[in-house]
C-alpha cells in the first residue's frame, strides 16, 4: 500500500486563481513519487490533496489516469482481451461492440478521470435512442436499431474493460457498477408445430431442387437441426467423420462460426456441448442420400472442389457461411408461408416436442448440450409445468387422492 512520507503536503498560488498542492508518497513498489493537484482556491487544492492522500492509505491509485474510455479499451483490447482464454468468437464480438457502441459514442470521449455513473446513464439513453429503417423500400419509417438484449450485452462489456481499468490501477472504482444494469426480458423462441415443420423443410427441398440455381443443400441441414435439436454453428462444423451411420449416431465436437472475417470451427459452447447424440432411422437415411448428392457435387465441381470434409457445404466443397444459413432459412419460410422463423426456431421446436412428449428434463438438457438442467428449466419453465401437473395426478392416483 502507498504511504505518504512529507505529512499533509505543500501549498502554494502559482497565479491568481489557481493553487497547486503537492503531495509526496511511496507506492507499493517502493518507489518515491510525487502528486500534483490543481484547484481556483486554497480550500480546494487542500482538499483534493485529501482525497489524494486517503485514496493512496486505501491501496487506491493516486488519481485516475487521463486516457479517454475509447483510448483504455483499445488497450484492453490489444492486451487483457487478447491474453485471455476466451473463445475467439467471443472475442469478436467484443472487439465489435466496444467499436461500434463504445468508442463511437459520446462516453468514448470523457477521461477514465472524469467518468461518473450519470455518463453511463447518457449512454444508455443514447442507445435506445439510436434508429434504423424499418424497411429497405421505406427508408423514412424509422425502428430503434438495438434491442434490449443488445444494450445489456454492451453495457456489461464495458464494465468489463473498466474492472481492468481498476485492476491495472488507471481507476480507483468502477463507476459501471453504481449504475443499475439494462434490462431485457427473455424473448420467446418461435415454436413451430408439426405442420409448420413439414412446411418448412419441403420449401427448403424444392428449392435445393430448383434446376435454376446452385444446389443448396438446406433441406437435410434443416432436417437434421429439427430432429436432433443440434444448434446451427454445431451442425455446420460436423464432419463426416463425426459421422456413425452405423451406430446412428453424431458427435458434436465444434461449432462453425466467422471470426474476423474467416470461418473457423472453435470449442463447443461448454463442457456439456461436447456430446453424442443418437439419430433416427430417418435421420440416418437422410445422411445417407445427402452424402451421395454431396459426392455428385464433388464429380461436377472437378478440379475445383474444396475437400474441407464438412457434412454440408456448398456446391464447390467449402464450408457453409451462417450467414448464408438465414437467408436459406427465409428464404424458405416465406415459400412455406411460415412467419418469423429463423434456424434456431427449430431447435427450440425440438426442445418443446421432447418436453411436451414427457421426455425427462435431464435428458433433454443433455442432447441440447446446455450446461445443466437450471438453464434448459427456466428456458423451458412454461413447457414442464404440465409434465409435473401429470407427475403429480399420477401420483394422487396411485395413492388414492
Amino acid at each position: 500500500m502507498g504511504k505518504r512520507f512529507n505529512g499533509e503536503g505543500t501549498f502554494r498560488e502559482r497565479k491568481p486563481g489557481l493553487w497547486e498542492g503537492r503531495l509526496g508518497y511511496t507506492d507499493e513498489d517502493g518507489v518515491r513519487r510525487r502528486l500534483s493537484c490543481y484547484a481556483p482556491t486554497e480550500r480546494a487544492a487542500r482538499a483534493k490533496v485529501r482525497e489524494a492522500a486517503a485514496r493512496i492509505e486505501r491501496g487506491d491509485p493516486a488519481k485516475d489516469s487521463a486516457k479517454t474510455v475509447a483510448q483504455w479499451c483499445d488497450h484492453w483490447c490489444a492486451t487483457t482481451l487478447e491474453a485471455s482464454t476466451r473463445k475467439p468468437t467471443t472475442k469478436a464480438l467484443m472487439r465489435s461492440l466496444i467499436n461500434s457502441h463504445v468508442k463511437s459514442a459520446r462516453i468514448g470521449a470523457v477521461p477514465l478521470a472524469k467518468l461518473r455513473p450519470s455518463h453511463f446513464d447518457s449512454w444508455v439513453i443514447d442507445l435506445r435512442r439510436k434508429e434504423k429503417p424499418l424497411t429497405s423500400t421505406n427508408p423514412q419509417a424509422k425502428a430503434r436499431a438495438l434491442s434490449d438484449a443488445t444494450i445489456q450485452r454492451v453495457f456489461r462489456v464495458l464494465s468489463v474493460v473498466l474492472d481492468g481499468a481498476v485492476r491495472d490501477g488507471a481507476l480507483a472504482v468502477n463507476p459501471a457498477r453504481k449504475v443499475d444494469q439494462p434490462r431485457a426480458d427473455r424473448s420467446e423462441a418461435r415454436v413451430l408445430n408439426a405442420r409448420e415443420i413439414r412446411a418448412l423443410l419441403d420449401a427448403a427441398r424444392a428449392i435445393d431442387q430448383d434446376p435454376r440455381g446452385w444446389r443448396t443443400h438446406s433441406y437435410p441441414l434443416f432436417a437434421l437441426i429439427a430432429a436432433t435439436g443440434m444448434r446451427k454453428g454445431e451442425a455446420l462444423a460436423l464432419r463426416w467423420q463425426d459421422i456413425d451411420l452405423d451406430a446412428a449416431t453424431v458427435t458434436v465436437r465444434g461449432t462453425l462460426s466467422r471470426v474476423d472475417g474467416k470461418l473457423i470451427v472453435t470449442a463447443p459452447k461448454t463442457r456439456a456441448s461436447r456430446r453424442v447424440l443418437p439419430i433416427s432411422q430417418g435421420a440416418v437415411q437422410l445422411l445417407r442420400t445427402h452424402r451421395v448428392a454431396q459426392l455428385e457435387d464433388r464429380m461436377r465441381a472437378a478440379n475445383v472442389w474444396v475437400d474441407s470434409g464438412h457434412v454440408f457445404t456448398t456446391a464447390l466443397g467449402a464450408p457453409i457461411d451462417p450467414r448464408n444459413v438465414l437467408r436459406s432459412i427465409q428464404a424458405a419460410a416465406r415459400r412455406a408461408g411460415v412467419q418469423d422463423v429463423d434456424v434456431h426456431a427449430l431447435r427450440h421446436s425440438a426442445a418443446t416436442v421432447m418436453l411436451d412428449g414427457g421426455v425427462h428434463l435431464k435428458a433433454v438438457s443433455t442432447l441440447l448440450g446446455h450446461a445443466g438442467t437450471q438453464i434448459t428449466g427456466d428456458i423451458y419453465a412454461h413447457l414442464t409445468a404440465p409434465t409435473a401437473r401429470k407427475a403429480i395426478d399420477d401420483l394422487g392416483a396411485a395413492i388414492g387422492l
